[in-house]
């Protein structure tokens, strides 16, 4: 099996996490959030303004019974999002990930990438397989992703499904691949924690209920991220961030506009305004 039941509060086997990374990709966490946390996690999201969202095909999109929405960036949205960013174990799990192929002196090797809420209402068809990272079977591993389960799901509730082991395949998935995926029906409060070159998707949806999960990522220091974080956190949340949960998110990744700024990749921003 490919999951750890880790009761709040208790110790979690960092060693056991990165093995199986290693080897299959991905590794199921149960009992990561408290049944309290979800709730408030899942109220906050669905009170929230959401934006209609689909990768489908456009017969799909006309069903107007079948939606996906997205709430973007939560971390701008409730300091209680912001705060799941700079979660001990969280960042435990990334300094070990990340460490491969990484320069052993250096520090700060990893920053925040996204954190999404995406919202499945009535049925909806399966997602494409897809990796995330952008590039196949990358290695060292550049993107790593937390996918959080605010309620149970049984395999018609659209689960996350994915091929085990794909994070080594040099290729991109096809649909002839889909019979290889796995659907993961973890329980409220679950997490899954991802390398983001395996194959994966949201399966098919025959259930009424509404899914909700929260997607959290994080990559390589000297990458993007998908939106320019530090410009866009508002200034109340900013005020109260120490050096290091700057250094998390990406404050001082950023290049200077020409040499005569600074010289090195790194450092602190320029030219900065904050509203």
């Amino acid at each position: 099996m490919n999951i750890i039941n880790n009761p709040m509060n208790k110790k979690i086997n960092y060693i056991k996490i990165q093995k199986k990374l290693e080897k299959n990709g991905f590794i199921v966490l149960e009992n990561f959030l408290s049944k309290s946390y979800c709730k408030k996690y899942l109220n906050k999201i669905l009170s929230m303004k959401k934006d209609l969202y689909s990768r489908s095909s456009d017969k799909f999109k006309k069903k107007k019974d079948n939606l996906e929405y997205i709430v973007w960036n939560l971390q701008n949205k409730d300091k209680m999002f912001l705060d799941l960013i700079f979660n001990k174990k969280i960042n435990k799990i990334c300094e070990n990930y990340f460490s491969q192929g990484a320069y052993k002196n250096d520090r700060d090797i990893y920053q925040f990438e996204l954190l999404h809420a995406r919202i499945l209402k009535q049925n909806a068809p399966s997602q494409r397989l897809h990796l995330d990272s952008r590039v196949c079977a990358i290695y060292p591993p550049t993107h790593l992703q937390f996918f959080f389960y605010l309620d149970n799901l049984n395999s018609d509730d659209g689960p996350l499904q994915l091929v085990p082991k794909s994070h080594k395949i040099l290729r991109y998935p096809s649909i002839r691949d889909n019979k290889k995926a796995k659907k993961i029906l973890a329980k409220e409060g679950s997490v899954i924690v991802m390398n983001s070159n395996v194959w994966h998707g949201s399966a098919e949806k025959k259930s009424k209920k509404y899914r909700v999960n929260i997607t959290l990522a994080f990559n390589r220091w000297f990458l993007k991220q998908q939106f320019a974080v530090p410009y866009g956190l508002p200034l109340k949340f900013q005020k109260k961030l120490n050096i290091k949960q700057k250094k998390i998110l990406g404050y001082f990744n950023y290049p200077p506009r020409t040499e005569a700024t600074r010289k090195s990749m790194r450092g602190s921003l320029t030219n900065y305004l904050v509203k």
